[in-house]
């Protein structure tokens, strides 16, 4: 019981993060350029100015 509630949470985590990440995912898949990051993401290159 436990470990089917870790798994449903784990799959619901890694669905969420495909889907918020899912530009940058599509621009790595046909190689065209990373889309511009937030300016929150302080460890990205390419990041907006706040």
């Amino acid at each position: 019981m436990k470990k089917s509630i870790v798994c449903c949470l784990v799959a619901a985590l890694l669905g969420v993060c495909v889907f918020v990440h899912r530009r940058v995912i599509l621009a790595l898949i046909e190689g065209e350029e990373l889309p511009e990051a937030p300016s929150w993401h302080c460890w990205c290159k390419n990041r907006r100015e706040a």
